[in-house]
């Protein structure tokens, strides 16, 4: 078998590195203040590898930038300004919450290291942290704690392949992740156990199981890459082909009919739009006149009985570009006149590419393991250890 020497290189660069993945935090606030205090267990704070302090439980600790340097002031007083600081948890497992102080923020609570740094304007904040703790926290943010584990497994599996595809993404910003959507909704650590109350949860249980459990677990394509593992809410009962959506064909990311989300929260909706509305956007944005009555009869009543691509078959006019002009929930719709009224009936919820999560969910709900419901979603992939691909690099 031959691999190309990019391939070899990209999996190279990820099996070399460690089982921690460095994820920015607060991208989207650009905070310039921040207080954090240990949860669980004690940290050590360094700067330049150099012990400045010991964090104790519960103790406090506030960063402001100042002058290009980090001010840090603890409840004993002001320890100095440094250039940058780590804070490393002294035992084998850490905690902290971590507060942005402006007007919005809330505290969240991560795991493991904390690293912060001069961003120029405002405080670069990184979170080194095991990547089966951060898929956890993912799934958390992404499905919530009210599933089953065999649904989790799906979704870390997914996370997975996608935080190592995409670990470069941050790279010149000093990270690889960050936690807003573009990469993937990172809400904090997935703790069995609130390190404030001592509340059990066991839906984050659950997730921290099915985590664990797929550990190390990619979906690669005939190529040995990893795919590009996208999902949506809910496909309507048909998937889309990537290209219908990207404009870039993938072998494993074909249509594929989905009786499983037909039942669920968002697999219809309805929009009211008034016909003088609609025929002057088909005019306006379009070009396309009701030069008579049977092209006004085209405009006005539109059917999908399976996905399309185009809207009446013009291939000028296609429905992706109409989803995002009405703000639709999905390009999968038809419609009909009532009254003045043009009728907008949609099925699904979300681009419709790749894995349905609400199929999903049902599948498992049915009793369908973790690796069947990938299976039915993407085509033409292999579910495989990322560490066994060394041999496979060779």
């Amino acid at each position: 078998m031959i691999i190309s020497l990019a391939i070899a290189a990209s999996f190279s660069a990820v099996l070399g590195r460690s089982s921690d993945v460095e994820i920015g935090l607060l991208t989207r606030a650009k905070p310039t203040k921040v207080i954090i205090t240990p949860l669980r267990g004690d940290y050590s704070l360094v700067s330049n590898d150099s012990l400045i302090y010991s964090l104790k439980n519960q103790d406090l600790l506030h960063i402001s930038l100042k002058e290009g340097q980090l001010e840090l002031t603890t409840l004993n007083g002001p320890l100095g300004t440094f250039p940058n600081v780590r804070l490393i948890p002294q035992g084998k497992d850490g905690a902290f919450k971590l507060k942005p102080v402006i007007a919005s923020g809330r505290a969240k609570y991560y795991d493991d290291i904390l690293i912060i740094s001069n961003a120029g304007e405002w405080l670069n904040i990184v979170n080194e942290v095991n990547i089966d703790k951060y898929v956890a926290g993912v799934v958390k943010s992404e499905v919530g704690t009210n599933e089953g584990v065999e649904l989790y497994k799906v979704q870390s599996i997914i996370c997975r392949t996608y935080a190592l595809s995409n670990f470069r993404k941050h790279e010149q910003e000093g990270f690889q992740l960050c936690d807003k959507v573009h990469c993937q909704v990172f809400g904090g650590s997935c703790d069995q156990v609130s390190a404030v109350t001592g509340v059990a949860y066991a839906g984050s249980s659950n997730i921290l199981r099915a985590a664990m459990e797929t550990s190390g677990l990619v979906l690669i394509d005939t190529t040995l890459e990893l795919i590009t593992a996208s999902f949506h809410s809910n496909c309507g009962g048909q998937t889309c082909n990537s290209e219908d959506v990207w404009m870039l064909p993938k072998l494993y990311l074909k249509s594929v009919k989905d009786p499983y989300c037909v039942q669920r929260k968002n697999a219809r909706w309805e929009r009211e739009v008034s016909q003088g509305k609609w025929l002057d956007y088909f005019e306006r944005v379009h070009g396309y006149r009701e030069a008579d009555e049977q092209s006004r009869q085209r405009i006005l009543n539109f059917t999908q009985t399976s996905r399309a691509s185009y809207f009446q078959n013009n291939r000028d006019i296609l429905l992706k570009e109409m989803r995002s002009d009405w703000r639709f929930r999905s390009t999968f719709f038809s419609t009909h006149v009532s009254g003045d009224q043009v009728i907008v009936q949609g099925r699904g919820f979300g681009h419709g590419v790749g894995l349905c999560q609400e199929g999903a969910m049902e599948m498992a709900l049915r009793g369908i393991n973790h690796k069947d419901i990938l299976n039915f979603y993407y085509t033409e992939v292999a579910l495989i250890d990322i560490a066994s691909l060394r041999f496979l690099l060779r």
